[in-house]
């Protein structure tokens, strides 16, 4: 079993506009690529837009990176999927 935990690390950003610290979770693919998920705050105001951010980094041997902006339904509906996926993945038989 892969052990995650042992490539994942906490970063300090700062959010633009935001005026304070706004931790990532961060940790490194098997293939390389750095995956980040933080807080993203838009805009300024009393209702400031807010969103979970997701980074996806290129891949070492070249490639493009991405990230989005999700709202908490939709980072909700993300974490649903890869969970229910990682479980199927979990229950198949180990690849030769």
């Amino acid at each position: 079993m892969d052990n995650i935990d042992s490539r994942r690390h906490v970063m300090d950003i700062r959010t633009s506009g935001a005026g304070r610290a706004a931790p990532h979770v961060s940790f490194q693919t098997t293939c390389g690529r750095e995956i980040r998920v933080g807080h993203l705050v838009l805009g300024g105001g009393r209702r400031p837009a807010q969103r979970v951010s997701l980074g996806i980094a290129a891949a070492p041997r070249g490639g493009d990176g991405t990230w989005v902006g999700l709202t908490a339904g939709e980072a909700r509906r993300l974490s649903a999927a890869l969970l229910l996926y990682a479980a199927t993945c979990d229950g198949l038989p180990p690849q030769a």
